[in-house]
């Protein structure tokens, strides 16, 4: 907590990536639910199938593109993508719509990952990393469980009534969203986006996104390399 806390904007990475968690859990409660709703168990899970393969093409990217020169500013600009893709894909109930949603999902997430741990080695002491990565991993990890537990009922006892026929989100919205208990847990994804465009938005705006940046682009490269290429034929020659 101390070595965190010497760092400028460190708790305010943590923080966000923790309550872009905590809106995370929400999707991971209600995705099957809602897939479900538009198709058989067994074609959704093929679509995970290959879906999930879609993480290692974005490994894949990452490796030839790199992550750019600022990862702190790849974070959040990738976070800004996928909530506004998250507003879209739930607006319609489309197979075509959801899978699409998630493509992008799965495409953009490695990036957002790989970013952290980018931040992370570079600005952290090489002697505390391991320390500050799990401290930073159990925080932001919590985070997930808890709104996967709180946002299940929620939407159960509030959302779907709220959005069923005779509802009073059907009687407002329902002619152009729809209606019924797939609206409704639509309807919480919607508005779990909405929140996480504000919380991105404050995020690049605020000093702590500069601040960390600018540790980012102060902060000497990778102890690592340094003694392997010291160690290397090729640099003694």
């Amino acid at each position: 907590m101390k070595v965190v806390g010497r760092i400028p904007g460190m708790w305010a990475l943590i923080a966000f990536t923790a309550l872009n968690n905590v809106l995370g859990g929400g999707f991971m409660a209600l995705m099957d639910a809602y897939g479900l709703s538009m198709m058989s168990v067994q074609a959704w899970g093929f679509v995970w199938g290959g879906l999930s393969a879609l993480m290692i093409v974005s490994g894949l990217l990452i490796a030839r593109t790199g992550l750019g020169s600022n990862p702190v500013r790849t974070i959040l600009l990738v976070n800004l993508g996928l909530w506004a893709v998250t507003v879209v894909f739930p607006m319609q109930a489309s197979v075509v719509w959801l899978v699409a949603g998630l493509a992008a999902y799965m495409i953009a997430m490695p990036y957002v990952e790989a970013s952290e741990q980018t931040v992370l080695q570079k600005v952290v002491p090489y002697e505390r990393q391991g320390r500050v990565f799990g401290f930073a991993q159990s925080l932001e990890q919590a985070a997930s469980p808890l709104t996967a537990f709180l946002i299940s009922p929620l939407t159960q006892f509030f959302f779907i009534p709220f959005m069923r026929e005779g509802g009073t989100g059907a009687r407002w919205i329902g002619d152009w969203f729809g209606t019924g208990d797939a609206r409704g847990i639509a309807l919480v994804f919607v508005l779990i986006a909405v929140l996480g465009l504000v919380l991105t938005g404050y995020a690049l705006s605020s000093k702590y996104y500069r601040l960390l940046s600018r540790r980012y682009q102060e902060a000497p490269g990778d102890p690592t390399s340094d003694a392997e290429s010291a160690a290397s034929p090729a640099t003694a020659v």
